[in-house]
Order: structure tokens, then sequence, then C-alpha cells
């Protein structure tokens, strides 16, 4: 974001002036673990994410946040600029996968590497709001595991309520009950103030083997 705030020249004029301003304020203001910068109605509408005491992302941000954010754009935006700092949205999923394994190799290390693999792809440090979710990434990933022949299906599922966030990605889901989310070309697709995310690992990434020759997982 450096060259961002180089050529902001101490003021905020494009959208991504904004974003490096509130990522590269003064820790005493605090820090969003997402923000997200948008123009909608006539509007600058940045959208924000925490961290919860888990380390997951969450929607519920301090207002103390958000009104300190606004004192320190202050000094940089525009004069006819109007500011609307609002909570972005966190989707919560589940994945099962279906794997083909050598069968020479030992199907719980295969799983246990497949699992790891699957919670470093979804880091949300290495993510940010608006991205998508290309599941064929996930796929190549998976592959490379030893002792994986093939990757035979990933089902992605959307997990609301509870523990999970409310909010709800716009794709349609395949399964209305299990909430299985449609694919569109092995891509889940987000809105610009939205991220994914895996909250619950140990529970919400299932992985069934079978190996070649045998008939059911």
């Amino acid at each position: 974001m450096i060259a961002y705030n180089f050529a902001a020249q101490e003021r905020a004029v494009t959208l991504n002036d904004y974003k490096s301003l509130i990522e590269t304020m003064p820790g005493t203001f605090g820090a969003p673990a997402k923000v997200s910068v948008m123009e909608e109605d006539n509007k600058v509408r940045i959208k924000l994410l925490s961290y919860d005491d888990k380390g997951n992302l969450t929607d519920v941000v301090s207002n103390t946040l958000k009104s300190n954010i606004l004192e320190y754009l202050s000094e940089y935006r525009m004069i006819n600029d109007y500011i609307d700092i609002l909570s972005g949205e966190v989707i919560d999923l589940g994945l099962e996968i279906d794997l083909v394994i050598d069968k020479n190799e030992n199907p719980t290390d295969i799983v246990r590497t497949s699992i790891n693999d699957v919670i470093d792809f979804f880091d949300v440090s290495k993510r940010k709001m608006g991205d998508p979710l290309f599941v064929g990434d996930l796929i190549r990933q998976i592959g490379q595991v030893n002792g994986v022949v093939n990757v035979v299906d990933i089902r992605v599922y959307g997990k609301t309520g509870g523990s999970y966030s409310s909010s709800e990605v716009t794709q349609t889901y395949k399964n209305a009950v299990t909430k299985e989310i449609q694919q569109f070309d092995m891509s889940i697709f987000m809105k610009s103030n939205q991220i994914f995310q895996i909250r619950f690992p140990g529970q919400d990434i299932k992985v069934r083997t079978k190996t070649l020759g045998t008939t059911t997982y």
C-alpha cells in the first residue's frame, strides 16, 4: 500500500487512498482485520471486519474503532466526501472432500495432511474482502498431497446460525436443506464486502477416502 499512500500526497483522493490510510494508520487508533472501500450512493462506504478472541473474522466491529477511523480520516478526506463506516460480512463455510488414494499409503496420514492443506488454503491473512473461492485451486493443492491419486469432488456448504455468521453468499444453493452452494465454473463468488473462512476446521472439514478397486468410501 506504500505506493498508494505516496500518491495520496497527505490527502485521500481515490478509494485506494482511503484504504491505504486506514491500513497504515497509527496503532493508537486501532487496527481492523480487513478493510474494503467502495463508492455507493455518492458516499465513500468503508466496510470493516475484526478478529474475535479465537482469531476468526467477525462482523462485530466496535463503535470505538469506527469513531477512531472517522477521526483519523477527517484530516485527509476531500471536503466533499461523505464517509460512512459499516461492518462487512463473513461467510462461514464447510467442506466435504472425496479422495481416491494409493492403497499402499496410510489413509490417516493422507486425511491429516489434506486437512492441514485446506486450513492453510483458507488462511484469512492471505485474502482480502471480495476475493472469490476458486475450488479448482484447492483441488490442485490437495491433489499434490503424497498418496492422493485423484480428487473426486469438493462440496462447499454455507454455515449459518448459532456460533456462525448470519451472512450468506448470493449464489444459489444446490440443496436448500444442506445449504450446499452451487458452484459456477468451480468458483464461489463474494460481494466486495464479503470474505470467506472456515470458522471451525475441526468439524467443518470432512475428508473421505477410498482406494482404487473399492466401491465405497
